[in-house]
């Protein structure tokens, strides 16, 4: 067995017990068993909170990721166990009933568009012995004739879409007529159902439409969920050959309140198709954006003064005379002022700088006498400051400098003049003398 380990290229250590038994011959104290009866585990406290999980997909993913990624969308007020038990195969344990019924009852959860499908595990195997298989959703069957809206007609209706958990009576109205909501386990082995047939007996057939919330990843091709139609066979499909599409999906306005995940968008007008989710199991607001039919190419235009608006543009919307410096002149009086004060300002000659202006109207006129905004200050990037702060800050110690010998050149020059004079004046009292 170890040769075949090494030629396998594995550990040897790392080997299938199942593989192993085939070519090992068990001895006596092998084969007895330790025998437990029925009765006797029944007595046994219950492992609760188990269950059984598998990401509907075929690629490979990590599964610190997908804890990650579920324990986000579960919030858990306890520590929530992931445990591998084979490939694409995990077991959960929950630490609370809170916890448990969340996940148990709040389905689909998706994970990078694919479903996550949870079972209860019953912990008496080390590999769960139920795969999960089925993916819970709310669906909606439209346009029911007030006739059959009742329990029994409703549930054989959702039962031809899935295995039938609850149904809700109630009516649901909408602009494009009325549906009945259901909770249904989809089956992963099967392709997802578009209408439900409805036959009265004496009466021709009619098609029920079905919609579905919060689907995950589905196929446009063949309706089997965990792959795109781009991923089904070679990828190439003509468009005539998509046979489902964004139709099955209802619009996330009109999901079941409460469902995780959704979020509240405005009501879908009347001139409006009805948006669903993208193929990869989005939101649904649609490839345009949310309030894209809403945008508008606006130009902008100042705002008009009203008579009633109480801002002011200039002195004349003031109520000002222009040219008169009067009205503006600060009057108030104050114990901190000098007396005289008064007197002397009016007697400083007045600057036109030096005026105050109560004018905001900073709005030009182009030639044909449209009205623009003023143009938005220079852009000059950092590295271009610096560098003209460097050459400011190096003309001016360049100007220092040349000052400085300036100075120094006039003073030599004043005492040489002054010594000149000094021997001049030495000079003529050795003479008289």
């Amino acid at each position: 067995m170890a040769e075949s380990s090494a030629t396998r290229g594995g550990d040897p250590k790392d080997f299938d017990v199942q593989e192993l038994l085939k070519n090992l011959q068990l001895h006596e104290a092998e084969l007895n068993d330790v025998f437990l009866g029925k009765e006797e585990v029944r007595s046994w406290p219950e492992v609760k909170w188990l269950a059984a999980a598998k990401v509907l997909t075929e690629k490979t993913y990590s599964l610190e990721s997908l804890k990650k990624t579920m324990l986000a969308a579960w919030t858990p007020a306890r520590e929530v166990a992931f445990h591998a038990a084979e490939k694409n195969l995990i077991v959960l344990q929950a630490r609370c009933l809170g916890d448990w019924k969340r996940i148990m009852e709040e389905e689909p959860w998706l994970f990078r568009g694919s479903a996550l499908m949870v079972e209860p595990f019953d912990g008496a195997t080390m590999i769960p012995t139920v795969i999960p298989k089925g993916v819970q959703a709310w669906i909606q069957i439209h346009k029911l004739p007030p006739l059959f809206r009742n329990k029994e007609v409703l549930t054989q209706l959702a039962s031809r879409v899935g295995e039938v958990i609850s149904v809700d009576l109630t009516a649901v109205h909408t602009r494009t007529g009325d549906f009945h909501r259901a909770r249904a386990k989809l089956n992963s082995k099967q392709p997802l159902a578009r209408f439900v047939p409805l036959a009265l007996e004496g009466s021709e057939r009619m098609f029920l439409q079905v919609k579905y919330e919060k689907l995950p990843k589905y196929c446009s091709f063949c309706g089997f969920m965990g792959h795109s139609y781009l991923e089904c066979g070679t990828g190439e499909h003509a468009e005539a050959d998509l046979q489902f599409g964004e139709w099955m999906i209802s619009d996330e306005a009109l999901w079941k309140p409460g469902t995780p995940g959704a979020h509240i968008r405005r009501p879908v007008r009347p001139h409006e198709p009805e948006r669903g989710r993208d193929l990869q199991g989005g939101h649904g607001a649609g490839r345009m954006g949310r309030g894209f039919a809403d945008r508008t190419q606006r130009r902008w235009k100042p705002k008009e003064p009203s008579d009633n608006s109480s801002r002011k543009r200039n002195s004349e919307e003031a109520g000002l005379e222009p040219g008169r410096d009067e009205d503006l002149t600060d009057t108030a009086s104050s114990p901190l002022k000098q007396p005289g004060k008064e007197v002397a300002e009016e007697n400083i000659t007045e600057s036109p700088a030096a005026k105050k202006q109560l004018n905001m109207s900073v709005i030009e006129e182009t030639a044909e006498g449209e009205r623009v905004p003023p143009p938005p200050p220079e852009y000059v990037p950092p590295k271009i400051q610096k560098k003209r702060q460097k050459a400011a800050a190096a003309e001016i110690a360049k100007n220092k400098d040349e000052h400085v010998m300036t100075g120094v050149a006039s003073s030599s020059e004043t005492m040489g003049q002054n010594n000149a004079s000094t021997k001049a004046t030495s000079e003529e009292d050795r003479q008289t003398q």
